[in-house]
């Protein structure tokens, strides 16, 4: 029997799936507020607590089903583990049942853009893609759906692989570390090991070419993807195969995105320029590499692809100056990709609005592109004034809400000029996620825009 934890989302799917199932289960969540009427009423045959477990569950569940908001070392999960109680999560459960391949996809930044990327090239191919996880619908949601699908994509955090052991994957990758969510991990090589799970029972290892696989990767096959000129691989290391290295190489004075001396995909046919965009298109490639997926998939899909909303996306262009909307930059390492994609390709500068909850993330590593590329920082949210110490001795002004971060912005921007929002920090401070984050930095832009053409009215 289970103890499902954690009723959001993740938890509601693991309900449903051992509903489906016949299986027996406990629901719990830690929120003592949390209203569980409604779920009780579509779920009549399962017992709800809040709070605390009961002590009278203890000795009736085996294993936790412990959603990923919720940490392993918890305390009352720690106590039920001295207990004997086994621990997994949904991804775990998917993993036992499913019965065809899977890719999987994790990292820092970009897990999103590469699944999604991933399920459009293998539905381009002909396949039926049910594509979730982190991303779309929950794992356990696929499983229950009428559509039977050929292969599933799954985007996965740090937080489910933890308590996923028995995954078994075609292609699995992690795209990037940079430090994220060190206010649940007392190590980076925490928040490392839980995202290398990853590569634990996979046929294909998909990884940078700067990432170390070193004790990571025990059997499979390893495929690197770098933009780095001349990076295409022949020697064997951890059972490397020939020929199955992607890369970025020059022919016919285009530059072509393939793996080996293959060529697959021109960049000039991609809808989405800049090297993270083509690092995230070599990944994808290379995750496709063990189904039958053609240059022409390839082409069709980056060529029509324009990215998803909140991910460097653009609002518009308004007297000249570029607004773009990153709320799902949501660490360091995706602030810092932000600002160098855009600030390379921008004829002025670069003014960054930041800030929010930092999840005692070290920010140093934004004093050099912001640096490099930015003229203004406009930091605001709980966390500005520890952001706006890793960036003395540049231009920082401080102020407490978006409104105002994008007012000042909207004031200080010349014709040429790039607004950034990419907050590298998390949105619960003021926000309800870092959707609603975005989409509010999208409201206020426009609606600064409009205050400025009646004022542009009014003087003339």
């Amino acid at each position: 029997m289970y103890l499902v934890a954690g009723l959001g989302i993740t938890g509601q799917s693991v309900l449903r799936y051992c509903q489906a199932q016949g299986e027996v289960c406990f629901a719990f969540d830690t929120r003592t507020g949390l209203d569980t009427q409604s779920l009780a009423s579509e779920f009549p045959d399962i017992a709800f607590a809040v709070g605390e477990v009961p002590i009278e569950w203890y000795t009736q569940f085996d294993t936790i089903v412990l959603s990923p908001g919720i940490a392993k070392s918890s305390p009352w999960v720690v106590a039920l583990i001295k207990l004997g109680k086994e621990v997994i999560g949904d991804i775990e459960l998917f993993a036992r049942a499913v019965g065809k391949p899977v890719i999987a996809i994790t990292g820092s930044n970009g897990k999103s853009t590469v699944a999604t990327l991933t399920g459009l090239a293998l539905s381009q191919a002909g396949y039926t893609v049910g594509v979730g996880g982190n991303i779309g619908q929950a794992a356990l949601t696929l499983l229950l759906d009428d559509t039977e699908y050929d292969v599933y994509v799954l985007e996965l955090s740090s937080f489910q692989l933890e308590t996923t052991y028995s995954l078994v994957t075609a292609s699995a990758t992690v795209l990037n570390i940079s430090e994220d969510h060190m206010d649940r991990y007392d190590e980076l090589e925490d928040y490392i090991q839980a995202k290398t799970k990853v590569f634990a029972e996979t046929e294909l290892a998909v990884i940078p070419a700067d990432f170390s696989e070193q004790g990571l990767i025990h059997h499979a096959p390893v495929c690197r993807f770098s933009l780095a000129e001349g990076f295409i691989q022949s020697e064997l290391d951890y059972g490397v195969i020939e020929g199955h290295d992607s890369s970025n190489h020059l022919s016919n004075n285009q530059t072509w995105l393939g793996f080996g001396q293959t060529r697959l995909v021109s960049v000039s046919d991609m809808a989405l320029k800049g090297s993270h965009h083509a690092l995230n298109a070599l990944a994808m490639m290379a995750l496709c590499r063990p189904f039958k997926v053609t240059s022409k998939h390839f082409t069709q899909v980056l060529a029509s692809f324009t990215g998803l909303p909140h991910r460097t996306q653009s609002i518009g262009c308004f007297n000249g100056v570029d607004w773009v909307n990153d709320s799902k930059g949501t660490n360091v390492g995706a602030t810092v990709t932000a600002i160098e994609s855009i600030g390379s390709q921008q004829a002025g500068s670069v003014i960054l609005i930041a800030g929010g909850v930092g999840k005692e993330a070290d920010f140093s590593d934004l004093k050099q592109p912001v640096a490099t590329y930015c003229r203004q920082v406009i930091l605001f949210g709980r966390d500005q004034a520890h952001i706006a110490e890793s960036l003395t001795g540049l231009s920082v002004e401080c102020v407490e809400t978006l409104d105002e971060a994008v007012d000042i912005a909207n004031k200080l921007a010349h014709s040429g000029d790039c607004v950034l929002f990419s907050p590298a920090c998390a949105s619960f401070d003021q926000f309800d996620n870092y959707l609603h984050r975005g989409d509010c930095f999208k409201t206020l832009v426009e609606a600064a825009q409009l205050g400025t053409a009646s004022a542009q009215g009014s003087v003339s």
